[in-house]
């Protein structure tokens, strides 16, 4: 069992958190786009939210860009969208 979900992060941002707004995911990590710092703290910070380790979430696509695509392995879409606040 498992699924995709597509999030925007939002680099260099005050503070880590996950939010499910508006059917949209919105990762925001507070360390900058280099060398995929970003990328593995918005991995991180998901995998968190979803109660997850982090071995359970991948980068699919979007590893250079701020919309990402994420595997989840372990929960469907909808038990995954659930635990987000949807």
């Amino acid at each position: 069992m498992s699924c995709i979900l597509e999030a925007l992060v939002s680099p260099r941002a005050s503070q880590n958190d996950v939010r499910y707004d508006h059917g949209v995911i919105k990762i925001r990590v507070n360390e900058a786009p280099v060398n995929g710092r970003a990328t593995e703290a918005a991995r991180k910070e998901l995998a968190k939210a979803l109660g997850l380790k982090r071995a359970g979430v991948s980068v699919l696509t979007g590893l250079t860009s701020r919309t990402k695509r994420f595997q989840i392995e372990g929960l469907n879409e909808l038990e995954a969208l659930s635990r987000l606040g949807r």
